[in-house]
């Protein structure tokens, strides 16, 4: 097979059906939101909403709370390694970037600072910390005034611009990655099935808390946390949420107690009455259980999970029905990139092809496949109907920053990555078009435009 063209299927290029109506109503969502912003701006009466937000950017983890791993700002041509930097330890979690550029990430290191943030410049450190265990499988939330929160064993942590601590709350075991679920609203998942919504300025609950499991360990936060990497049944939530602020609705991967195997449940969060609660909507068993993170589509009418089996499953996010399944023959990373016309690249293990899927509304067909190229990374959609991933070189250790055409698979770009080995975190877009990812041996890249020179 050449190495430029894949295995190109006949309609790659075409997005028709469900994925076409998908765009378009993608499209009219953006216009509708730009027309509400400016009708909002010109009734404003001079105050302004300093509620926190998820910043410009890649915000948190999957660069969304829909987890969709999809990058909209525009990626130079003439993209280059800038810097490169170590942080001492292995990386697990995918980075993140703040509005400002900033890249957070969070490293398992014996001494020193596990959590770095990086000036996009140079590669120069803002600020580092010492952060408790747990927190190396967080990726940071960043909010419009780049301002981290992360959790670590037992607490949630929110620090400002500066990296000073401004408020912690304790949990009941170890935070997942957290998400805005409105304004001034953060959401919190714990290892030990603890949901928080807490008030981004004072950290104050803005809802009373619900508890997944009853059977947690108050006295250990580190309880059940070894099943969090085996997906074992003493982690109640063992991956990240995924958000739909607009629903006020946040789904998660959910081993309830007792029960054979782990499930899609969502969850409701919205006000009635002035008061605001969390309540379960539905629950959807996964055959063969869940692993990985849900990721939601564009339009939120679809929410997808990865199961044990290898198995890609499609939800109706309405009533938790699954749609549609299709056979990826192994679970890998059990993580996606989900473009809004419905385009899907699955994380397989290291190693595997890169894969491109479309949802077709009632089913998911095969776009293209890559045997020749060796994935390490999760992949990054893009509006230039592009790909970003990191592959092994051919023959080598050494990996490589990846760009492919989304229509036909070829490779379009290919950086060198020098001192690399092993696999990515992921590739995170900056809201300047930069893109940066960590290896898991520990190692930061950053590459810019050659045009920008500091």
């Amino acid at each position: 097979m050449p190495a430029a063209a894949g295995a190109h299927q006949p309609g790659a290029n075409s997005a028709t059906g469900y994925a076409g109506r998908r765009r378009r109503a993608g499209t009219g969502f953006a216009l509708l939101t730009t027309l509400v912003m400016l009708a909002v701006s010109a009734c404003s009466d001079g105050h302004t909403d300093v509620r926190s937000v998820s910043a410009w950017g890649w915000s948190g983890y999957g660069g969304s709370s829909a987890n969709a791993n999809f990058a909209y700002p525009q990626i130079p041509d003439d993209l280059e390694l800038r810097w490169s930097r170590p942080t001492g330890g292995p990386i697990t979690a995918p980075l993140s970037i703040s509005g400002n550029g900033n890249i957070g990430v969070t490293a398992t290191t014996s001494n020193g600072c596990n959590l770095f943030v990086f000036d996009p410049r140079q590669g120069r450190k803002n600020y580092c910390k010492r952060m408790q265990d747990g927190a190396a499988t967080n990726t940071l939330l960043v909010d419009q005034y780049d301002q981290p929160y992360v959790g670590e064993k037992g607490l949630f942590i929110a620090f400002n611009a500066g990296g000073a601590i401004r408020w912690r709350v304790p949990t009941i075991g170890i935070p997942r990655s957290a998400r805005f679920a409105d304004r001034g609203v953060v959401l919190v998942a714990t290892t030990q099935g603890q949901v928080l919504l807490l008030n981004s300025q004072t950290g104050d609950q803005v809802a009373p808390e619900l508890r997944l499991r009853e059977d947690v360990d108050l006295d250990d936060p580190a309880f059940g946390y070894g099943d969090c990497i085996t997906d074992g049944p003493q982690c109640p939530v063992p991956a990240p949420p995924a958000v739909d602020a607009g629903r006020q609705r946040a789904y998660l991967n959910v081993w309830p107690s007792g029960a054979d195997a782990s499930a899609l449940v969502a969850l409701d969060y919205g006000e009635k009455d002035g008061k605001r609660a969390i309540g379960q909507a539905w629950s959807s068993p996964i055959p063969g259980g869940m692993v990985g993170p849900p990721t939601l589509s564009a339009d939120g009418s679809r929410v997808y999970a990865v199961s044990a089996p290898g198995k890609l499953v499609a939800v109706d996010t309405t009533t938790g029905d699954i749609v549609w399944t299709h056979d990826l023959g192994e679970h890998g990373f059990a993580t996606l990139s989900v473009s809004p016309d419905g385009l899907i690249i699955p994380t397989g293990s290291v190693g595997a092809p890169l894969t491109l899927l479309r949802d077709t509304g009632d089913s998911a067909e095969q776009v293209w496949q890559r045997t020749d190229l060796a994935v390490v990374s999760l992949s990054t959609l893009t509006a230039q109907d592009t790909a970003w991933t990191v592959v092994r070189d051919a023959g080598k250790d050494s990996l490589s920053l990846t760009q492919v055409s989304v229509a036909d698979g070829r490779t379009l770009t290919t950086i060198p990555m020098p001192g690399s080995k092993g696999f990515a975190t992921g590739v995170a877009v900056s809201a300047a078009g930069q893109v940066a990812t960590a290896t898991h041996i520990g190692e930061v890249y950053l590459f810019d435009s050659a045009r920008n020179r500091y």
